[in-house]
């Protein structure tokens, strides 16, 4: 039975400081799914999600070729952010 994660991959870069990257998992998707319905939930899950450095920021999202999502702030801040959500399997 395959098992997927959506994972979220944060970097944030602050000007004065070392630029840092924070991996962390969203959720699980089993219950015996195919890569496609986990896309789908990939994709609900991307449309949602905020890295902390971007709450009450407001947001854009765009799917990349490899089907992962990017989420972006509309306008630049005093901080780059830089997020994708994306779909691993789990081995």
């Amino acid at each position: 039975m395959t098992k997927w994660l959506i994972i979220a991959e944060v970097m944030v870069a602050t000007e004065g400081e070392a630029p840092y990257q924070q991996i962390e998992v969203l959720r699980s998707v089993g219950g015996n799914r195919t890569r496609e319905q986990a896309l789908v939930e990939l994709r609900k899950e991307a449309k949602k999600y905020r890295p902390a450095a971007l709450k009450g920021t407001a947001c854009v999202v765009g799917q990349e070729s490899d089907g992962s999502f990017l989420v972006l702030p509309k306008k630049s801040g005093k901080a780059h952010v830089r997020c994708t959500v994306r779909l691993i399997e789990e081995v």
